[in-house]
């Protein structure tokens, strides 16, 4: 039965059914590797988003940025940790400020009690002179100095008195800055310490597995473009079927010519007959060709699935790496930075009200040291006043001797103003040296250069946490983009599937016309459409096929061919450069 069919058989008729088979061939193939090729085109365009995803998230682990942090870290942790020293050490000036002042208190309670004996005895001078005529003036001026002195000495003890309970105040005051700092900073210190060593494990270990990311997304980057390159095979078929369909063309147009006309039966049919042989082993070549490429496109597209599921592993581990989202290293250190910042704040403010009351001191020693001053000036004057009252009385024999008595007792009690005033001075001039310090020092110069350090740490850490967070939803996105579209690349693109049997189809019509129509080797005749089909060929081995079958181009001359690669690896060689 099949022979007789056959016998039967129209090879024209065979034959447009084998050029419609190319034809249907030739649109699949464009079709089906225009489609391959966007496929490709859009995963490594997810790929390229995650690599550049990945290269943002490293910029944020690496050493470098890391170790700023770090160190910026652990500067203000030093700064912190060393406030309670330096408030203990204001504290500490309060307290001996407060000492001298109770020293002086002493002093000055002796000398109030001096010029409670001097108005006595003032008093006495002014009684025993009444008979003097030259003596009631002169006691009104002593008594008056002497008054004037003790007024002096009691305004004096009221500022030393207000003094003393503003530092008690300030004293209080940084009483209660220690109190907290003891509470506070020794934790905050301890977890900002504790979570910066921690943050360097996890940036080390996410580093090291975002570079494995990569590397595995590399790794797909390089398989897309080596499948890319290799769909350069749909493109090489396409050329082959062309050549194919033009060989029959120029075996038709040659024969209608008066040279091909003018050949004989037998030598038109077996120029037919060697064209048909020729494309024959022209597609079989072609689908050989086309299942070896397309069988290395399908190994390679395959394992694109292990390289998906390995980046969603190490997506999913560098997501494990990291803390919990409500407990993450980076947001407990930014939270601690925050609370630092503000007891920095309150501290600096509460600090604030400390140095304007050491202001307030250091002012009122200046007041007070002016005072005693003028109580040493009055005690001089007394001290002289009582001389010349003596030398006076003298002069007046026994009428002056009552007088001259009380005198001398006035010159002794002004003499023992001198050693408490002198103590009262000294003790002025320690204060005002001790608080000068503190005014000029202010927060043990810490807390004026603390908050920068801590706001640039708090500033880095929540710039890093908010990158991290963005790049880790990043990354979340893409993988599962990439591992999606992966999977529908491997699902979609088998070339083979979708091409193979149409090109295996047109191998078994070309087989068919062959056999239908055996052949003799060609003659002279057959150099003119030799030389013509020869003409269309762009790789060699279309030309080593077609000199089997049809003589190449006369001998001398030369086929014009392309700078085109000569072969298929030419061809992918080429493409990937």
């Amino acid at each position: 039965m099949n022979l007789a069919a056959k016998t039967f058989r129209d090879p024209r008729s065979t034959r447009v059914d084998f050029r419609n088979h190319l034809l249907t061939a030739h649109s699949r193939i464009e079709k089906v590797f225009l489609e391959g090729g966007e496929t490709l085109v859009s995963v490594m365009d997810l790929v390229n988003g995650m690599v550049g995803t990945l290269d943002r998230f490293s910029r944020t682990l690496d050493g470098d940025t890391a170790t700023a942090t770090i160190d910026g870290m652990n500067r203000a942790i030093r700064e912190l940790a060393g406030l309670p020293a330096a408030a203990t050490e204001r504290q500490q000036s309060f307290v001996d400020i407060a000492g001298i002042c109770g020293g002086a208190v002493t002093h000055v309670s002796d000398i109030r009690e001096t010029f409670r004996y001097l108005k006595v005895f003032a008093t006495t001078v002014k009684i025993t002179g009444a008979g003097l005529a030259e003596f009631a003036e002169f006691a009104d001026e002593i008594r008056n100095r002497i008054m004037s002195g003790a007024e002096e000495i009691d305004r004096f003890s009221t500022e030393l008195s207000g003094m003393r309970r503003e530092l008690d105040g300030a004293r209080d005051l940084s009483g209660g800055i220690i109190a907290e700092f003891g509470t506070t900073i020794p934790a905050l210190a301890a977890n900002l310490q504790r979570n910066a060593a921690r943050m360097k494990g996890e940036y080390d270990a996410m580093a090291k597995l975002a570079r494995e990311v990569k590397a595995v997304a590399g790794e797909v980057q390089a398989k897309i473009a080596q499948t890319l390159s290799a769909l350069q095979i749909g493109d090489i078929t396409r050329q082959r079927i062309e050549h194919i369909q033009s060989s029959f063309d120029l075996l038709d147009a040659f024969l209608s010519e008066p040279e091909g006309l003018a050949l004989g039966q037998d030598q038109r049919a077996n120029l037919e007959a060697a064209v048909t042989h020729l494309v024959n082993a022209q597609i079989e070549q072609t689908l050989s060709d086309f299942r070896e490429k397309c069988a290395r496109i399908s190994a390679t597209i395959s394992s694109f699935s292990a390289d998906a599921a390995r980046i969603l592993q190490l997506r999913s581990d560098l997501s494990a790496s990291r803390s919990g989202e409500a407990d993450s290293t980076l947001v407990q250190m930014e939270r601690d930075l925050g609370a630092a910042l503000e007891l920095t704040a309150k501290v600096e403010e509460r600090s604030g009200e400390s140095t304007r009351l050491a202001q307030s001191v250091a002012a009122s020693v200046q007041s007070l040291i002016a005072s005693i001053e003028t109580i040493r000036s009055i005690k001089i004057d007394i001290h002289y006043m009582a001389l010349n009252s003596n030398l006076r009385c003298s002069r007046l024999g026994d009428e002056g001797r009552s007088v001259n008595v009380v005198s001398a007792e006035l010159r002794s009690f002004a003499g023992r103003l001198e050693e408490p005033a002198d103590a009262v001075v000294a003790s002025m001039h320690a204060i005002s040296r001790s608080a000068g310090v503190l005014v000029g020092a202010k927060s043990g110069g810490t807390l004026s250069t603390l908050a920068q350090p801590l706001e640039e740490s708090r500033a880095a850490v929540g710039e890093a946490a908010r990158e991290m967070q963005d790049g880790f939803h990043a990354l979340d996105e893409q993988g599962n983009a990439v591992f999606g579209r992966i999977s529908a690349a491997v699902r979609s693109l088998d070339f083979e599937r979708e091409l193979g049997e149409t090109l295996a189809a047109c191998s078994e019509l070309a087989t068919d016309m062959a056999d239908d129509l055996p052949m003799d080797p060609c003659g002279d005749y057959a150099a003119v459409l030799g030389a013509r089909i020869h003409a269309i060929y762009t790789m060699v081995e279309e030309r080593e096929i077609h000199l089997r079958f049809l003589p190449g181009p006369p001998l001398g001359e030369s086929v014009a061919t392309p700078a085109a690669p000569q072969s298929d690896e030419d061809l992918f060689e080429d493409a990937l450069f």
